[in-house]
């Protein structure tokens, strides 16, 4: 792969660069990686990275060694500890084996987050209820119970634990775990539709994401994604898809100080501290007709 930067953006040449062969030993590579400094330099590409069913999701776990991608119809995947969110209410514990428990939870979830030092997986859904499942005592502790008619999305900051719910009534709710109450709240919908009074639908909170300990991103229903700095309770940006489709992820570049907001249409790439200019976008449904055609023809 060869990689240029015109105008500081990064195009990626999948059919340029240096390769080495595969036929080579561990021992010659290490030796061919110390002499040459394109080879050294080099990006890798994972090959044949695809699956036979419908992937809905993919992460890549804290020590950047393990891809993990959640295939439609899968019985049994055989990753060390993992918790899964399905859509028939049940939540499904994995070890290296396979499942090893699986336990009912009283409404619809639509989200879960793990919260490592009290050990809590939180788990908002189609009710007012905040779930807390202790895994160290093994039960469901007290939950919370917010102000709204459902959860959407659910994020906790690893700088200061505070776990934030983004709800259908287009709040952010702010719960502190050490004192098991709501510290404060962020009326999204109210900002989007003072921005845009001709918005065609409710502007719910689809997606979260944390930059750091202070700053926050979310995304709505509407297509908006608003950024906050959580010591206000007014945003220092918006930005608006243009697309009426809901927000389905926000990522932060923390190197090149980058936005990524994604809907079902387009991926779009923004600089937060330059007036949102666009930086590159991805259209996905044409992706994702490349990738079908792909998966036919490998098929028949």
């Amino acid at each position: 792969m060869q990689v240029s930067d015109p105008n500081n953006v990064k195009i990626y040449n999948l059919s340029a660069g240096k390769s080495l062969p595969e036929w080579l030993s561990e021992r010659k590579r290490r030796a061919l990686l110390k002499k040459n400094v394109d080879i050294r330099r080099r990006i890798e590409l994972i090959q044949d990275f695809d699956m036979p069913g419908l992937s809905s999701a993919v992460r890549v776990s804290k020590d950047g060694q393990y891809i993990l991608a959640t295939e439609k119809c899968a019985n049994t995947l055989f990753i060390l500890q993992l918790i899964f969110l399905q859509c028939d209410r049940y939540i499904e514990f994995h070890a290296a084996y396979g499942r090893y428990y699986r336990l009912r939870i009283p409404k619809f979830g639509r989200d879960l987050q793990y919260d490592f030092p009290s050990c809590d997986v939180f788990v908002v859904g189609a009710s007012s209820d905040i779930y807390r499942l202790n895994l160290e005592r093994g039960q469901f502790m007290t939950p919370y119970t917010s102000t709204a008619s459902s959860i959407n999305k659910c994020t906790i900051n690893p700088a200061h634990h505070l776990l934030l719910c983004g709800t259908q009534e287009g709040r952010v709710e702010a719960w502190d775990q050490r004192t098991k109450t709501m510290v404060g709240s962020l009326d999204c919908a109210l900002t989007c539709l003072s921005e845009n009074k001709d918005m065609e639908g409710f502007p719910s909170v689809t997606a979260l994401k944390f930059n750091g300990g202070l700053q926050l991103g979310v995304g709505t229903a509407t297509g908006q994604i608003l950024l906050y700095d959580i010591r206000s309770n007014r945003p220092f940006y918006v930005k608006d898809h243009m697309n009426d489709l809901p927000i389905k992820d926000v990522e932060f570049h923390y190197q090149q100080d980058l936005v990524l907001s994604m809907d079902s249409s387009v991926l779009k790439i923004w600089d937060k501290n330059n007036v949102g200019i666009i930086q590159s976008s991805i259209k996905i449904r044409l992706l994702s007709l490349i990738n079908s055609l792909q998966f036919k023809n490998k098929r028949y």
